[in-house]
């Protein structure tokens, strides 16, 4: 782990390294997370039943167990008087990378952090990842200046800057214009 560490961040883990390794077709963690962001986008905001999607949630998580014999059976580690060590070991006809990430999305979902994990707003990345924050958009830095630098808008507002500031240098140049005063530091 790093130095700085996001609640949800462990959880999300396996979710990202599942999402991005992209090994089903029909991949039941990218429908969930579909199908909580129909609830959040057309649910909550143009006024839709959120039970209709609640329900669907309910019987394509049932659904999923059914068919995958999914489950988690307890595994001693160790045992010591008044202490045990257990491990939870996931059993079912499930991959189980899969598994561990659809157990850990129902945990971020159960702390409300699922709307987090979400794919890269860059048009040439599309990679997932977990906001730290609720307003990040772009899984890197690189991601967020190559879309702004692309924006026709940003690309006038930074062109006039520069014309600013090459014309105050030309104005410095030719002392016609004083320079800048620091603020007195304490």
């Amino acid at each position: 782990m790093h130095a700085r560490s996001y609640f949800g961040e462990f959880d999300a883990k396996p979710i990202i390294e599942w999402l991005n390794a992209k090994r089903l077709d029909d991949d039941p963690v990218s429908t969930l997370l579909e199908t909580n962001r129909k609830m959040t986008v057309f649910g909550m905001n143009r006024g839709l039943p959120i039970k209709a999607t609640e329900q669907e949630i309910r019987g394509y998580l049932g659904e999923l167990v059914r068919l995958s014999k999914l489950a988690v059976a307890p595994l001693l580690i160790s045992a010591k008087p008044d202490k045990w060590s257990v491990d939870w070991k996931l059993v079912g006809e499930m991959p189980p990378l899969l598994g561990l990430a659809i157990i850990r999305l129902l945990h971020l979902a159960e702390r409300g952090l699922l709307g987090r994990v979400r794919k890269c707003a860059a048009k040439d990345c599309g990679k997932w990842f977990y906001a730290k924050f609720e307003h990040q958009r772009f899984d890197t830095k690189q991601c967020q200046q190559e879309t702004f630098r692309r924006d026709p808008d940003w690309k006038q507002k930074r062109a006039t800057y520069m014309r600013q500031l090459r014309h105050e240098k030309a104005m410095r140049e030719r002392r016609w214009l004083r320079p800048r005063k620091r603020k007195e530091q304490r």
